[in-house]
């Protein structure tokens, strides 16, 4: 790597001293690629060397997956030092903290520990049986609930719990609006089913431990024992997020921040970029330092997405420099940028795809490109059929991965029971998941528990009563209750080897011999000794980056030697905007600048959501290292016809001019990435 060792020290010092700050509170402004979560890592090493008892440091960070990411991380660099007990420093989501606090003031009412259910579990286990509990609208008779209004009344709910307000700034509020009557079925149903599969929805457990707060019953802080709170991505949080960890500060706790205004593109989660802008206002005895070097994106890369922040900014936005460090390397590596127009998406298709092609070719390994999209059905279809037809590997996003099927959501359920029994939402999953086993059986068995104060988890290993359940329902239950007696005796420390020809036996009498088939070739690489709890832990990632530092783990515990191969197939990425968030690559394209994509039509009505999809962009342009290609089509198959595309409005603000395109990469700007790739 060309950066000097000086540049390093130099940047290093700033983390350093951010890491070591004192003051009672510390707000870490850290750009993208800047070094934020060393600086992390490091805070808690500094406490732990300093006497801190590792019992009173809480870290959080954004999603579940994240979290074991960065827990991990913090074990391996604090093990590497020295420390001793890191094991027990806590590193969780922020609603999995809130959940400790409910628990530890007896305030939690549900039947076992409730799960926090995922946008998968909300899509196809909540919002269906929503609809099939609610009847009929009472505004229009004889119409019943779909599954998209659900949906919607639901994201109303979630509102409220995240901000407090029923339609809160940057909420695109449904069309007809969400009526009094309809958020009044919604609460009976959510009270009752809640109770039912011991479940919470995301953000709900943060309302309840807020609201426990506000009427004195509960102080977490104190419960908890924390004396030391580090808040990772704290741009991401909800007002309801901020309000839990101003509570903190208020008893006294330590706090330090860690996030940019600039890379906060979660509003759909209701972030707001008020509580990192507005930290040091709320805060008066905090210190604020900011991390401007750039380890990741080359000069020109982080020029262009420079270029578009400083043109779509809020009023409030917290002012930085940041620099490439590559810019001042020994040789200098600036990077290079590619803007092209197509004259239809099926012809940027075909370029990206013969890019990518030429690229790997030429010495790039697949896995440094990246393809970000930023709206799945306008996209994702030509840009995979291309890479199919060139005979190019690639991993899609993670909605299109077997996880995310029914038979991989199905044998996670199984392995969520062997590593939790009292998990009541994976119960649900095996007894739902099965083919000809939908919604309508479920809520009938939901309601009947309900009806005759049964518990649901004992359905599936006590003895049913007479007379409650029949028919299809039923039987379903029966064969849910037979696999569960499958899976009883087996533990958290069997491994792969033991009971993979049992899980493909399962998958393949439930569902079919592809099913197991696919789940034959997702586990086929993994190490035979891996236990099941890793095994879910691997399948809860959410990116291949934090499935490849599980297997990192495993085989440390293993004492194997890690493949030559590497831990993660070498295969292009294709990926969400925000799916990217967090990770690199050496080239990254950005296809569909088109306006009816980004910012889209939801977002133009709403100035906040322009900006934010205007981050989204400067997100996704410095995931890229050496190169970064922009890209828009004169016309595109949107909505079961080709239309017309207007240039997005972000276009003429990404650093230079775009050009035509009939083709992909000339070899001299594939040999000129290879390059630069090797400097980097």
């Amino acid at each position: 790597m060309p950066i000097t060792e000086d540049q390093v020290l130099q940047a290093q010092e700033r983390q350093y001293a951010a890491a070591h700050d004192r003051s009672p509170q510390v707000r870490l402004l850290a750009g993208p690629g800047t070094g934020k979560s060393f600086a992390i890592q490091e805070r808690v090493n500094w406490l732990l060397e300093s006497g801190t008892s590792p019992d009173a440091i809480f870290v959080v960070s954004f999603t579940r997956a994240s979290a074991r990411d960065l827990g991990r991380r913090i074990l391996r660099y604090c093990h590497d030092r020295g420390q001793p007990g890191v094991d027990r420093v806590s590193v969780s989501t922020i609603h999995s903290l809130a959940l400790r606090a409910l628990r530890a003031a007896n305030l939690l009412a549900y039947p076992a520990i409730p799960s926090v259910m995922d946008n998968w579990e909300l899509k196809d286990v909540f919002d269906p049986e929503f609809s099939r509990a609610s009847g009929f609208r009472p505004q229009q008779p004889g119409v019943g609930y779909t599954p998209g209004r659900c949906a919607e009344i639901r994201r109303d709910y979630e509102a409220f719990c995240g901000t407090g307000h029923w339609v809160p700034p940057n909420y695109i509020p449904p069309d007809p609006p969400i009526t009094q009557p309809e958020r009044n079925d919604y609460s009976q149903f959510h009270h009752t089913r809640t109770q039912v599969y011991s479940c919470v929805l995301p953000g709900e457990i943060v309302r309840q431990c807020v609201e426990n707060i506000a009427v004195g019953v509960l102080d977490a802080a104190e419960l908890l024992g924390m004396e030391h709170l580090i808040v990772d991505e704290y741009q991401d949080l909800n007002p309801a997020d901020l309000e839990f960890v101003d509570h903190m500060i208020s008893r006294g706790v330590v706090t330090f921040v860690a996030g940019d205004d600039d890379q906060s593109i979660y509003s759909f989660r209701f972030a707001t970029t008020e509580g990192i802008q507005s930290f040091s206002d709320r805060h008066p005895q905090s210190s604020t330092y900011t991390l401007e070097d750039c380890f990741r994106s080359a000069t020109e890369v982080l020029s262009s997405a420079q270029q578009l922040i400083s043109v779509f900014q809020e009023p409030h936005r917290i002012d930085k420099d940041i620099r490439s460090l590559h810019e001042l390397a020994t040789p200098p590596e600036h990077g290079w940028v590619g803007r092209w127009t197509f004259r239809s998406g099926v012809a940027e298709a075909r370029a990206i795809a013969a890019s990518c092609h030429q690229m790997i070719a030429t010495g790039i390994p697949a896995r440094e490109i990246m393809i970000l999209i930023s709206n799945r059905p306008a996209l994702l279809s030509a840009i995979k059929g291309e890479l199919e037809n060139l005979e190019i590997e690639f991993e899609p996003p993670r909605a299109d991965s077997f996880i995310d099927t029914r038979p991989g959501r199905f044998l996670h359920a199984l392995l969520r029971i062997v590593c939790n029994p009292n998990d009541y939402v994976a119960h649900r999953l095996v007894l739902g998941l099965r083919p000809h086993v939908g919604p309508a059986a479920c809520n009938t068995i939901a309601e009947a528990v309900l009806a005759n104060n049964l518990n649901f988890r004992d359905l599936f290993y006590a003895q049913v009563p007479g007379g409650v359940f029949s028919g299809s329902s039923r039987t379903a239950l029966n064969h849910a209750r037979a696999l569960c007696s499958s899976v009883a005796n087996w533990e958290v420390e069997d491994t792969l080897l033991q009971r993979s020809d049992e899980l493909s036996q399962i998958i393949e009498e439930v569902f079919d011999q592809e099913a197991a088939w696919e789940w034959q070739s997702e586990v086929a690489d993994l190490p035979e000794d891996m236990t099941l709890e890793e095994l879910r832990d691997y399948f809860w990632a959410d990116t291949d980056e934090q499935r490849a530092s599980i297997l990192e783990a495993v085989i440390e515990r293993l004492e194997l030697e890690i493949p030559e191969a590497g831990l993660i197939p070498d295969k292009i990425r294709v990926m969400t905007m925000h799916g990217a968030k967090g990770l690199g690559a050496a080239v990254v394209f950005i296809p569909g600048l088109e306006e009816l994509i980004i910012p889209g039509t939801r977002r133009a009505p709403y100035p906040g959501l322009v900006l934010e999809a205007a981050r989204m962009v400067y997100v996704s342009i410095t995931r890229g290292a050496a190169a970064c290609i922009l890209s828009f089509a004169e016309s595109r198959f949107l909505y079961g016809q080709q239309r017309p595309m207007a240039r997005s409005r972000y276009v003429p603000h990404l650093g230079g001019p775009f050009h035509d395109r009939e083709g992909g990469l000339t070899q001299e700007e594939a040999d000129g990435i290879v390059l630069s790739y090797s400097h980097l």
